[in-house]
């Protein structure tokens, strides 16, 4: 009797696993689908994530080039997300895309929202989930450069007396120095760019005019030019080293060919020089245009080599000058040699140089301008990359930005691909 017993017990027993499962069923196929369900919802979490953070660095891209309006930048934003996503998806997606261009232009902040049907919706009583995600990109190095004092430490390294103005459309203005004074505008000058920033700090004296308000404590930018490899010196086709004699032109009307001007280039007493396409070594000396002489040529660059290599442009001369469009120098207007030593001084005083389509290039040297009307206003672009930058009392310097109006190449680093892009958040 008591084995009898002991054996219905054992059923009984089983038969209460049995039922125990029977209850715990549901809990654990709803466990088993949540656990799926989340597991789902996370990857496509990362897809959103993921496409987020393409649009936000695509479209930051986008605020670099030329003529991109915030609304093109939006669209490229919306469209870079919508390919990721539906890259390799059959029926497209349901997600939305908003694309803001955030403050100063200085990036593009997207955001991804898509409703997901839960494939456990019935079960778990949650038909659907709203996923949500954020990306940010933001550009560094100055936005399109334009303008940039390479000197770490002097004051006044961008310096704009009395009612000097430089006028940078649609492109920005950098100091390197972190001297509280990196940037400087005196009584009355005028400073316009799309941002302006120095790694320092920024002095503006009564009655200046600056816009945007300069940001400090910008990051340094590396010289993006540093690279650049420099023209291939050969021996005297003009002038003379020893000793040292310059070509001068004196009161002529002629046609100067590429090459190498030892002791310098000197034009002078109402000359008429039209310059051949190709590079021209000015080879320990000046390049003067001076009394009444005037300099044009289209594809022409000027390498200053030597110590004694230096640039000055007199009030009474006319200048119109083009970068060339290929070789070492393409892009290049004005390269002063990179090996020479420090403190060199460029000068451009003419009243009349219109037309300065390139990048002035002077990563030892100094530029002054003190000219008393427009410069370089006539050019599809200007670039100034110099150790330091220094307007006079009567100058407007107008620095444009139409990058794809001419045939002549923007050097990498500063114009439209100056900017570096990288996610913010």
């Amino acid at each position: 009797m008591i084995r009898r017993r002991r054996s219905e017990f054992g059923r009984d027993q089983r038969g209460g696993v049995a039922i125990f499962f029977g209850f715990a069923l549901p809990v654990l196929l709803v466990g088993a689908g949540a656990a799926v369900e989340y597991a789902s919802l996370t990857h496509r979490r990362g897809q959103l994530q993921k496409a987020a953070d393409t649009a936000a660095l695509t479209a930051a891209r986008e605020l670099t080039l030329a003529n991109a309006d915030d609304a093109r930048v939006k669209s490229v934003a919306q469209g870079a997300a919508i390919a990721s996503l539906t890259e390799g998806k059959q029926g497209g997606t349901s997600a939305t895309v908003a694309a803001e261009v955030m403050d100063k232009r200085g990036g593009v902040r997207v955001t991804i929202h898509e409703t997901i049907t839960n494939i456990f919706g019935k079960v778990l009583t949650l038909p659907s989930s709203e996923l949500e995600v954020r990306a940010a990109a933001k550009l560094s190095g100055g936005g399109r450069l334009c303008v940039m004092a390479l000197d770490p430490t002097k004051g006044e390294a961008i310096r704009l007396d009395q009612n000097a103005k430089l006028t940078a459309n649609g492109c920005s203005v950098q100091s390197n120095s972190k001297d509280r004074k990196g940037i400087s505008a005196r009584e009355y000058a005028f400073l316009s760019a799309e941002r302006i920033c120095s790694a320092g700090g920024y002095e503006g004296k009564a009655g200046a005019n600056v816009s945007p308000a300069p940001t400090a404590d910008c990051p340094t930018i590396p010289d993006p030019l540093a690279k650049r490899g420099t023209p291939t010196v050969g021996g005297c086709d003009y002038g003379s080293l020893v000793p040292l004699l310059p070509k001068v032109v004196d009161g002529k009307t002629t046609t100067l060919n590429p090459g190498t001007y030892c002791g310098g280039l000197v034009i002078t007493n109402k000359s008429n020089v039209t310059l051949s396409q190709g590079e021209y070594i000015i080879h320990q000396g000046p390049l003067i245009v001076e009394k009444g002489s005037t300099l044009t040529g289209e594809y022409v660059g000027f390498f200053l080599k030597g110590d004694l290599a230096t640039l000055n442009f007199k009030s009474d001369s006319t200048i119109s000058l083009s970068a060339p469009k290929t070789g070492t120098m393409a892009g290049l207007l004005v390269f002063g040699d990179p090996h020479a030593i420090f403190g060199r001084k460029f000068h451009i005083e003419s009243d009349n140089a219109r037309k300065l389509l390139g990048t002035i290039y002077l990563p030892k040297g100094s530029i002054f301008i003190d000219s008393k009307k427009p410069v370089a206003d006539q050019s599809a672009y200007t670039v100034i990359v110099a150790r330091t930058i220094e307007l006079e009392s009567g100058p407007n310097l107008v620095m444009n930005a139409n990058y794809g109006a001419t045939d002549v190449p923007v050097p990498l680093g500063v114009g439209p691909t100056s900017a570096q892009v990288s996610l913010s958040q």
